[in-house]
Formats: C-alpha cells, structure tokens, sequence
C-alpha cells in the first residue's frame, strides 16, 4: 500500500508541472492574440469593452495570469463604472 501511494504523489507531482508548463503556454498564446488587438482602432476596442490602457495592462502581466480572465475582469469592472 505504501508503494502505490507514493508512486500516486510521484505521478500527480509530475503531472502538475506539466498542468503548470500547458497553462503557461496557453497564457503566452493568448497574450499574442491580445497583442493582434492593437491593430483595431479605438471604436472597435470600445465595441469589445476594452480600451488602449486595457491592451497595455494586459500586456504587462506575468505569464502565470491568464489574459483572457484578466480582460473580462476589466471588461466587468468598466461597465460597473458606467
């Protein structure tokens, strides 16, 4: 029994960094498709609900946040202002 438990924490531990490695990946991707969104002009950006200031702030962000929950938060707490 306690040889199955260990090889159970062995392989969990190894599949959370992989997780943490897969989610990094998706966040560094979708940070690409963020920086596509400068390219719109700015009536465009408010259609979307985000601004330019948005798009800087996102950019910004370390690489373990991922961008895609960041925008809608900001999304959210700008149309709470109004």
């Amino acid at each position: 029994m306690r040889d199955y438990i260990v090889n159970e924490a062995r392989s969990r531990l190894s599949y959370r960094s992989f997780t943490s490695l897969r989610q990094l990946v998706r966040n560094w991707r979708a940070r690409k498709t963020f920086a596509k969104l400068h390219l719109l002009d700015d009536h465009h950006l408010k259609d979307i609900g985000l601004t330019r200031e948005n798009l800087r702030l996102l950019n910004a962000l370390p690489l373990s946040v991922d961008p895609v929950w960041e925008a809608d938060r900001l999304r959210l707490i700008s149309s709470r202002k109004k």
